[in-house]
């Protein structure tokens, strides 16, 4: 299921983010002290968060999350997430290597001779983050 595109980038609009019960969204403020306008990202599922850039990440773990104390369980999915990935260094400008990465690229390249070589050459890319 692909995931949401989010704007990147806006560390230095950030003004704070909560938890809004009414929506059960997280809401990310952000202002702009050159035009006087402000704005906000809504983010209804945290997995979208994951297409943060890694500034974004950082400005998100440093700065918590604000709720009310009755919706702590569903605002601290969202400063979770932030956390786990700000830890794992997991972001949109990240290449995240697992073994599953190599797995899925043998499978899909298996079975003939010439593939090898493709083999080959998709790992060597792999290694170089492309």
């Amino acid at each position: 299921m692909p995931l949401r595109v989010m704007e990147q980038d806006f560390y230095d609009l950030f003004e704070g983010w909560l938890y809004n019960e009414t929506t059960s969204e997280a809401i990310i403020s952000l202002f702009d002290k050159s035009t006087g306008k402000s704005r906000r990202i809504s983010v209804l599922d945290p997995m979208w968060l994951v297409n943060c850039s890694k500034k974004d990440i950082d400005c998100l773990f440093y700065n918590k999350i604000v709720y009310e104390k009755r919706d702590k369980e569903q605002a601290m999915q969202y400063q979770t997430i932030v956390d786990v990935w700000f830890a794992q260094d997991i972001n949109s400008g990240r290449y995240w290597k697992t073994k599953w990465r190599d797995l899925e690229i043998d499978e899909f390249l298996k079975g003939t001779s010439e593939n090898k070589d493709q083999r080959l050459y998709l790992k060597e890319q792999q290694s170089l983050g492309r």
